[in-house]
């Protein structure tokens, strides 16, 4: 599925839930680049933004060995080397720096980013002058769990958006053993990582641009009785993707990522059934008369449209057009909501 790399970046943007910081970074991105060049050029638009700002200081403990003392005095340390006579303590003490963790990703994205064959040329002295403001900050060895030990409060939070866009890059590469080298998988080709970042997009899309309506998932409840305790704990979860709250009804949307939206049945196509399944159970299992369903797959060629009727509930099966202009994309997921 070749989905304009613009449009792969407002849905990144809109699943982030980071429209606003996206536009900052937005600029001077080259459409026609491909998904390893538009996560590199926001990256280093991204961080230029920080180091224009001003990079988080924060304070981090130290144990060290000082001329005199500062901070805390750890005697049993200091008396057990040879260091007293020269006047030399060992203390711990709080240093105000900028070697902090979310500075240290920044820097180790920026080094793996040099390394990376298929690099557009022209960003590479951008990376090198961001790296010049960044020699009091530590190189690590960048794990998946750096990206989770961040603490966001209201004086970084601007960090937010190139993390997020640093962690995507650090989830994509892959390293050459030989050469040290590092090489970026398309993720867009990975149908579960996008199944993933189309429903978010589509659930944040939602939030944000309905202003008359309560967006979020939820959990439903099977509508069976019993009379054995317990018994609805075997049950299995029912959760929508998005279900969508009106002031007068209510819109169970279900997202799906396929490489082709229908199935191939013998000479003929059908609809995902097990889709229709579970966006019928839910149906089946609603108190409000005015619930709606809707199944939302994404293409770039042929559009699907149909909706059919179960008792009270209308049920949509929809595609979106992911190859076309982002106004008409909006216009589309608003008009496919609204009554």
């Amino acid at each position: 599925m070749q989905i304009p790399i613009q449009n792969i970046y407002y849905l990144l943007c809109y699943a982030w839930d980071k429209l606003e910081e996206g536009k900052i970074a937005n600029h001077d991105i080259d459409t026609n680049a491909d998904v390893l060049n538009l996560l590199a050029k926001v990256f280093v638009n991204g961080s230029k933004y920080l180091l224009k700002r001003g990079l988080e200081h924060s304070y981090s403990p130290q144990i060290q060995t000082i001329a005199g003392i500062k901070g805390k005095l750890l005697l049993t340390q200091t008396l057990k080397k040879p260091i007293l006579q020269n006047g030399q303590t060992i203390c711990e003490f709080d240093e105000f720096t900028v070697n902090t963790l979310p500075n240290q990703i920044l820097k180790s994205t920026l080094l793996n980013l040099q390394k990376l064959t298929g690099l557009d040329k022209k960003i590479l002295p951008e990376i090198r002058q961001i790296l010049l403001r960044m020699s009091d900050i530590e190189r690590i060895s960048l794990e998946k769990k750096h990206f989770h030990e961040i603490t966001l409060h209201r004086n970084n939070s601007f960090y937010d958006f190139t993390i997020k866009v640093a962690a995507l890059i650090f989830e994509n590469l892959l390293v050459n053993e030989e050469t040290g080298s590092f090489k970026m998988q398309d993720f867009i080709k990975d149908e579960r990582k996008m199944a993933i970042l189309f429903e978010a997009f589509v659930r944040n899309f939602y939030k944000k641009e309905l202003s008359n309506a309560k967006v979020t998932r939820e959990n439903l409840t099977w509508q069976m009785a019993t009379s054995e305790e317990n018994s609805q704990q075997f049950l299995p979860k029912m959760q929508t993707d998005i279900s969508i709250f009106f002031k007068d009804r209510k819109v169970i949307l279900e997202t799906k990522f396929y490489k082709e939206t229908l199935q191939k049945y013998y000479n003929s196509e059908k609809i995902h059934s097990e889709n229709l399944y579970q966006l019928f159970a839910y149906l089946k299992n609603q108190k409000d008369p005015n619930t709606e369903g809707i199944l939302l797959y994404p293409t770039v060629q042929d559009s699907l449209s149909m909706t059919y009727v179960y008792e009270n509930h209308k049920i949509k099966i929809q595609t979106i057009n992911l190859n076309q202009d982002w106004q008409e994309i909006r216009r589309e997921l608003l008009a496919l909501v609204q009554l």
